[in-house]
């Protein structure tokens, strides 16, 4: 119908055609923003002050830290004996998405490499989300005694209510640190056909799967061949790691034998270690229960002299066998997300469709889901994005939500997620409902208060590109939906804002939302480049020469 319209009448089609030009450039100018603070520059520094001060307090008696092995830290007394080790999670955990951003966790191990103590270290997510995981005891001691090799397989970790997101990247950049992704850079040389042929003499291609290769011969299954940098599996020798295969025959039920294809490790140390395992032939034949359950390594693996390196082999092949046995994750579609996107969709079509009857119950459906999911559109959201970029995976349901609230508005002028989305301005609504009496703000206030959520949303911004590391969730109390009363200002402007709408309806909407302001923008004079574009384009263009320049 509407198409028949325009084409009788060019004028409209034209002015919708203006439309959405304007609002592809307003998004360009949001885009434009966040591409400048992705583009500044980021330094990480090592503060091998502060990695001491921790190891100190696991281990009071650390006088000094030693040389570096695989990013390990040496802890180390004044007589120089060694007493454990200390590392970040960083540079693998940096793209690893939260919230908003990255976090980086710092590992001390003891001298055989398991974990005495896991502690945050820094991050770039919301300052509340941030707060809350690091409350939780049960989160940071979950790998508490683990062995390194372990420590690249994520599985089913603890998590914490309310701050899932932030503390399920940081369980990933720490199962990342040890393997989980990118381990392969270490050992980037693929798999030849002729490195499997002492197993499988007749193989003729290599099909590559996920951590492990199937060996034909044509169409037919030989056997499988599991590769430990393939698996994020990485148990540390005497110097550093190795990228081992084991090798299984076709019922997946014996293992016809390892080798060690590349390492880190000290000669002669490693050549001892590949002789004994071409020659001796220990794990041939051997079931996967078997080479599991074997609680000493010399019962398969005796190497006289290089026992450091003959351990860390033994235990990366045990530790590929479990991992290949264990069943899968299952990676059915989360409830929780299933019904976040059924109320992100009646969000959207009752903000076209709906009338002021289906307001109030649609306004108590938010308000459910905002306490139950936690998913806001927030400046500190933005802001993070653009400075560390985003994964679709962890944060699907945050890009689904924040595009509704950026890309509708732009092309139609609706701001269907204040009006009826946003769990915050639906309680606001709630609240206006309940109590009759209003607050009429004169003129002149009213102009003032007016430009308040304006000049907000300009210093949050101008301090992002400035590259200040202030908690800018702060700014807004959308983090409380998520985890609760945690910091102060935002509890402080939490409950102020919820107070006034009993009395002065939408009031923190209308007088003290930044990001309300910047849909605001969206929406304005459709059609048609205003005073507001050209300031926010000339802004946005200063910051890009002082970026880059």
């Amino acid at each position: 119908m509407n198409e028949a319209v325009s084409a009788k009448n060019p004028s409209l089609a034209r002015r919708r055609w203006q439309r959405w030009g304007i609002g592809c450039l307003r998004l360009s100018v949001i885009l434009a923003a966040m591409l400048c603070l992705w583009c500044k520059p980021v330094s990480e520094s090592i503060d091998l002050e502060a990695y001491l001060a921790l190891g100190k307090e696991v281990y009071p008696t650390a006088q000094k830290l030693g040389e570096t092995s695989d990013g390990w830290h040496a802890l180390l007394t004044a007589d120089g004996d060694l007493l454990g080790w200390v590392t970040t999670t960083n540079p693998q955990a940096r793209q690893v998405q939260g919230y908003a951003g990255p976090s980086e966790l710092a590992i001390v191990a003891d001298a055989q490499h398991r974990v005495k103590r896991v502690q945050f270290w820094r991050s770039a997510d919301t300052a509340g989300h941030v707060e809350k995981v690091r409350r939780d005891q049960r989160f940071w001691t979950q790998w508490d005694g683990r062995a390194e090799a372990s420590l690249g397989l994520y599985e089913n970790p603890q998590l914490v209510s309310g701050a899932s997101l932030t503390s399920e990247a940081m369980a990933r950049g720490l199962a990342a640190r040890f393997g989980a992704t990118g381990m392969e850079q270490l050992f980037a040389r693929e798999l030849s056909i002729d490195e499997v042929k002492p197993w499988f003499a007749t193989a003729s291609n290599l099909i590559q799967k996920e951590g492990c290769y199937e060996v034909r011969d044509g169409e037919k299954l030989l056997g499988m061949v599991l590769r430990s940098s393939r698996m994020a599996v990485a148990v540390r020798g005497f110097n550093g790691s190795s990228d081992v295969l084991v090798a299984l025959d076709a019922d997946d039920a014996k293992v016809l034998g390892v080798a060690v294809r590349e390492s880190r490790e000290n000669e002669p140390y490693l050549t001892d270690v590949k002789d004994e395992l071409q020659y001796a032939h220990g794990f041939a034949e051997a079931s996967i229960e078997q080479i599991i359950g074997t609680a000493d390594h010399t019962d398969l693996l005796l190497v006289s002299g290089a026992s450091t390196t003959a351990r860390s082999v033994f235990g990366t092949v045990q530790e590929m066998l479990r991992r290949h046995t264990r069943e899968q994750q299952s990676t059915a579609f989360p409830w929780r997300i299933s019904l976040g996107m059924v109320w992100l969709s009646a969000g959207v079509w009752l903000g076209f469709r709906g009338g002021k009857k289906s307001r109030a119950v649609f306004a108590c459906c938010s308000v459910v889901a905002g306490l139950g999911l936690g998913w806001m559109v927030g400046q500190d959201q933005l802001i993070g994005w653009g400075q560390h970029g985003w994964k679709t995976l962890p944060a699907l349901p945050l890009l689904v939500m924040t595009a509704i609230a950026l890309i509708i508005p732009a092309f139609t002028g609706k701001n269907v997620y204040c009006s009826r989305i946003c769990p915050h301005g639906a309680a606001q609504t709630l609240a206006g409902m309940a109590w009759k009496k209003r607050w009429a703000l004169p003129a002149r206030v009213h102009r003032i208060f007016s430009a308040v959520p304006w000049l907000s949303l300009l210093a949050i911004w101008a301090l992002a590109l400035a590259g200040s590391r202030l908690p800018f969730a702060h700014a807004e109390p959308f983090e409380v939906w998520s985890t609760g009363f945690v910091a102060l200002l935002p509890a402080v402007v939490f409950t102020m804002s919820i107070v006034v709408s009993f009395f002065l309806p939408q009031g923190y909407c209308h007088y003290g939302c930044p990001t309300g302001a910047l849909l605001k923008f969206l929406t304005h004079a459709p059609g048609r480049w205003t005073r507001r574009d050209s300031i926010a384009a000339s802004l946005v263009a200063v910051a890009w020469l002082v970026t880059l320049f």
